[in-house]
């Protein structure tokens, strides 16, 4: 069974559709189709990349959304800062206020200071545009 998951932040509008095997779609097609699934009553969900799923819906955390958009926005800009789309895994965010959170021991470790802070402040930059357009 696919599940729909709905952004609680933007009126539990559909941003995603995971598959039985876990694996995330958020491309355009795949979330217009369940949009239309839901508001259709349609019983089976068509996999644009094949397949079709009976489906459900799942209410997602707070800012889930926008960080799994923001993972996959921030991953061009990590060539600037001399780091690895790996070092992703040391920023996280809080789901009650909706900052990032870095981990400043393993970012410090790969950025002198002026660096780590610029790489902080820009990344904010990058969170606050997506939680505008997500």
């Amino acid at each position: 069974m696919a599940t729909f998951l709905l952004n609680p932040l933007k009126n539990k509008k559909v941003w995603a559709v995971m598959t039985p095997d876990g694996e995330l779609f958020y491309d355009i097609v795949s979330v217009k189709r369940a949009q239309f699934c839901m508001e259709e009553n349609e019983q089976f969900w068509l996999n644009p990349y094949g397949g079709a799923y009976q489906w459900d819906t799942k209410v997602s955390e707070p800012y889930e959304a926008e960080f799994v958009h923001f993972k996959k926005e921030a991953q061009q800009y990590m060539c600037i800062f001399d780091l690895h789309e790996a070092d992703l895994q040391y920023i996280d965010y809080d789901p009650v206020t909706g900052e990032l959170l870095f981990n400043e021991e393993e970012l410090r470790k790969k950025l002198d200071e002026k660096n780590f802070e610029e790489f902080k402040r820009f990344m904010n930059e990058l969170w606050g545009y997506i939680k505008e357009e997500v």
